[in-house]
C-alpha cells in the first residue's frame, strides 16, 4: 500500500490569492489541503490539511463519495501532525471521487467549508516500468540545429548563482531561438545553417520565459522588483524586439488556503486555439499545476483578475478538445522519494481516455519540463539524480506504453529552472546544453 500525494514544485516571488482567504478572518478558518487528481484502486489515499489557528481544539472532518454512491461518507479527520484520515480502499471505485472538508473551533466558534473538489479514478491505466536507471548510459545526437561559442553568448558567475543562456524555442519553419538572457536579446538560426546565429532580437531586461505570438511577434516574462516587492512582467514584442504593450501579471502572496504561485520559473505555453497561458507551480488540493490564460489567441493581454478568474486547473489544454492531468508523484512513505509519477487525458465530458503509471525502482524527480504532444502523445520527463549528476528520461507516452524513451545528461549550466527540453512542430525533441567553456548547443533526437 502506498500514500497518494502531489509534489509541490519550487516557486519563486509571487501568489495570487483566491477563495477562501477572502472571508473575514474572525468568521473563518484558514484551512489547506486535500489530496490528488488522480488515484487508482488499492491506493493508500491520505486527505492530510494544515489548519492556520494556532489552536488544538479544532475539529475536522472528511466527506467523500465515488460516483456509483449517492451519499457522502463521513470520516474524522485525526490531529497528528496536521489534520488526516485515509480513505477506506472499497471507496475509489467508478470514474471519479468528490469530497470536501469542514472544520469547527468550538473554543473561537470560526469555521471553514472547503468546497468540493474531485479526483479521476485511473481504472485501466497503461503501465509504464522503467525498473531501474543505470547512470552513465545516455544518448547523444550529431544532429545540431544551432551552436554558439562561449564568448558569443552571456554569463553570469558568481559565489552565490551560476548562470547563462536560459532557454530557447523552435519554430515551425525549423528555425532556432536562443534566449541569451545576460545579453538581454534573442538569437535566431536559420533552418539548415547551425554555425552561426543569422539575427539577434533585444529583449527587456528581466530573465524570463519566451513564446511565439500571432503575425510573427514574441512574448517574454521578465522578473522586476525585490521581496515583497516582487512583480512578474509579460510584453508582447515585434518581431523585431519593440515593445507593443506590457501587462502586469500580479497579486498578493498568501501562504494560506486558496493560493496559487508564479515564479520566475514559470513557463509561457501557447494552446491550441492560440491562447497564451503562464504556468502556476502551486495549487490546490495537491499542489498541481495550473494553467492560467494571460493573453488572446489575438495577441490582447488579459487583466489580472481575468486570468485569475479563468485558470484552468489542474489540467493542461491540449489538441483535440482534450485536457492532459498529469505529474502527480506517488510515494511509498510520506519522507520517502517518489517512484511513480501518473498522468492522463481526459475528454470534455470529463472522463479519462487514456491514463499512464509511470513506475521506476530507482528515486525519481519531477522535472519543470511542461508535457508536450507528438503525434497526439504525451512526452513527459522524469529526472533521476546522484551527486553531482542529473540525468533524463524522456518518454514519449502511447496507447500500449512508452512508443519512444530518451536517455540524456542533463546539459545546462547553472541554477535556470526554464525549459531545456521542447518537443518541435516536427514532433522531435530538442535539448539545450550550454558551458561557459564550450559554449551552447541545441540538438534534435526523433521521438518515433
Amino acid at each position: 500500500m502506498k500514500i497518494l500525494i502531489a509534489l509541490a514544485t519550487a516557486a519563486v516571488a509571487l501568489g495570487l490569492a483566491a477563495g477562501a482567504s477572502s472571508a473575514p478572518a474572525a468568521a473563518k478558518l484558514k484551512v489547506r489541503g486535500g489530496f490528488g487528481v488522480l488515484v487508482a484502486p488499492g491506493d493508500r489515499l491520505v486527505a492530510r490539511y494544515t489548519v492556520y489557528s494556532g489552536s488544538k481544539a479544532v475539529r475536522g472532518t472528511l466527506f467523500v463519495r465515488n460516483d456509483l454512491q449517492k451519499r457522502f461518507t463521513r470520516l474524522p479527520l485525526t490531529h497528528a501532525n496536521g489534520y488526516v484520515v485515509t480513505v477506506p480502499t472499497r471507496l475509489i471505485r467508478g470514474r471519479r471521487l468528490a469530497y470536501y472538508a469542514s472544520f469547527t473551533d468550538p473554543r473561537s466558534g470560526r469555521t471553514a467549508k472547503l468546497a468540493k473538489r474531485s479526483a479521476w479514478v485511473l481504472s485501466k491505466p497503461v503501465m509504464v516500468r522503467l525498473g531501474r536507471h543505470h547512470f552513465g548510459q545516455t544518448q547523444s545526437s550529431t544532429d545540431v540545429v544551432a551552436r554558439a561559442r562561449a564568448d558569443q553568448v552571456g554569463w553570469d558567475i558568481n559565489e552565490e548563482y551560476h548562470s547563462g543562456p536560459q532557454t530557447f524555442l523552435t519554430a515551425a519553419d525549423g528555425s532556432t531561438w536562443l534566449e541569451d538572457s545576460i545579453n538581454n536579446r534573442l538569437l535566431v538560426w536559420s533552418p539548415g545553417s547551425p554555425g552561426d546565429f543569422a539575427r539577434s532580437i533585444p529583449i527587456p531586461y528581466g530573465r524570463g520565459d519566451v513564446a511565439f505570438g500571432p503575425a510573427g511577434t514574441l512574448y517574454v516574462t521578465r522578473i522586476l522588483g525585490s521581496g515583497t516587492e516582487t512583480h512578474i512582467v509579460l510584453d508582447r514584442l515585434s518581431g523585431a524586439g519593440k515593445v507593443l504593450w506590457e501587462s502586469g501579471l500580479g497579486g498578493v502572496y498568501s501562504p494560506f488556503a486558496e493560493t496559487f504561485v508564479l515564479g520566475a520559473n514559470s513557463p509561457l505555453r501557447v494552446g491550441p486555439d492560440g491562447t497564451l497561458y503562464c504556468l502556476l507551480q502551486m495549487g490546490l488540493p495537491g499542489d498541481e499545476w495550473g494553467w492560467m490564460p494571460v493573453a488572446t489567441p489575438a495577441g490582447k493581454p488579459l487583466s489580472p483578475s481575468v486570468q485569475r478568474r479563468s485558470v484552468h486547473w489542474p489540467f493542461q489544454p491540449v489538441a483535440g478538445g482534450l485536457r492532459l492531468v498529469g505529474g502527480e508523484v506517488y510515494m511509498a512513505h510520506e519522507d520517502g522519494a517518489p517512484h511513480e509519477i501518473r498522468y492522463a487525458l481526459v475528454n470534455q465530458a470529463g472522463r479519462v481516455v487514456r491514463s499512464w503509471r509511470v513506475q521506476s525502482t530507482t528515486d525519481m524527480n519531477f522535472h519543470q519540463t511542461v508535457p508536450d504532444l507528438a503525434g497526439g502523445d504525451p512526452v513527459v520527463v522524469v529526472d533521476f539524480q546522484q551527486p553531482g549528476q542529473t540525468e533524463y528520461e524522456v518518454l514519449r507516452l502511447g496507447p500500449h506504453g512508452a512508443a519512444a524513451k530518451l536517455s540524456l545528461k542533463r546539459g545546462v549550466f547553472g541554477d535556470s529552472l526554464l525549459p531545456d527540453l521542447r518537443v518541435g512542430a516536427d514532433g522531435r525533441l530538442y535539448q539545450l546544453s550550454t558551458s561557459p567553456d564550450t559554449g551552447v548547443t541545441v540538438t534534435r533526437f526523433p521521438l518515433g
